[in-house]
C-alpha cells in the first residue's frame, strides 16, 4: 500500500466499482447492519459470551484461544499496522461513520479472528460429524467474507484494507492455532 500506489490505487477503483453499485433501500440496510455486527461492542459481547460457554463446558484452551485472538490480537494488530500505515480513509459518500485510518480493516481482521476461531474450535469437535464441519465452516466463512465486503460497500475502506485485513487475521490465527496445538 505504502510502495505500490498506483497499482494498488488501480486495484482497488476496479473492486469498488464493482461492489458499490446501487441497491435496494432494503438491502442497503441490511449490509449496514451486517457491517455494524462486526464493531467492537457486539464483537466484544459476542466474544464473551462465547469465552463464558467455553468455560462452562471446561474448555479452557478454547476460551483462552477464542478470547487471545479477538480480545488481544485483533485490537493490537489492527491498531499497530493503521498507525504504521497511516491511510486516510476513501472519500466517498460513507454509509456509516469511522475514525482513525483506514488500513487494514479492522473488522476483517476481527472477522476472520473470531469467526476463524469457531471455526477451528468446534471444527475440533465436530471431527466426526464432516457434513456439520463442513457446514459450520462455509457459513462462518461465507460470513468473514460479506463483514469484509460489506466495509468497502458502506464506504469505509478500500478493497486492499479488506484483503489486508483478512490475510493479517489469518497469519495471527494460525500462529495461535499453531502455537496452542504445540504447547497448549
Amino acid at each position: 500500500v505504502i510502495l505500490q500506489q498506483s497499482w494498488i490505487k488501480s486495484l482497488d477503483q476496479l473492486l469498488i466499482s464493482w461492489i458499490r453499485q446501487p441497491l435496494p433501500t432494503g438491502l442497503t440496510q441490511a449490509i449496514i447492519h451486517v457491517t455494524k455486527s462486526g464493531n467492537p461492542q457486539p464483537v466484544t459481547w459476542i466474544t464473551l459470551l462465547l469465552v463464558a460457554g467455553f468455560i462452562i463446558a471446561r474448555r479452557y484452551r478454547g476460551a483462552l484461544f477464542l478470547g487471545f485472538n479477538v480480545l488481544i490480537w485483533a485490537g493490537l494488530g489492527n491498531s499497530m499496522l493503521k498507525h504504521l500505515v497511516q491511510r486516510p480513509r476513501p472519500t466517498v459518500d460513507r454509509l456509516v461513520s469511522a475514525s482513525s485510518y483506514s488500513f487494514p480493516s479492522g473488522h476483517s481482521i476481527t472477522a476472520m479472528l473470531l469467526w476463524g476461531s469457531l471455526i477451528v474450535l468446534l471444527g475440533w469437535s465436530l471431527r466426526k460429524h464432516r457434513n456439520w464441519r463442513w457446514i459450520l465452516t462455509i457459513c462462518l466463512s461465507i460470513w468473514i467474507v460479506v463483514i469484509g465486503v460489506s466495509r468497502v460497500y458502506v464506504g469505509v475502506h478500500y478493497p486492499t484494507d479488506v484483503i489486508a485485513g483478512w490475510s493479517v487475521g489469518f497469519v495471527l490465527l494460525t500462529l495461535t492455532q499453531w502455537f496452542l496445538t504445540r504447547y497448549g
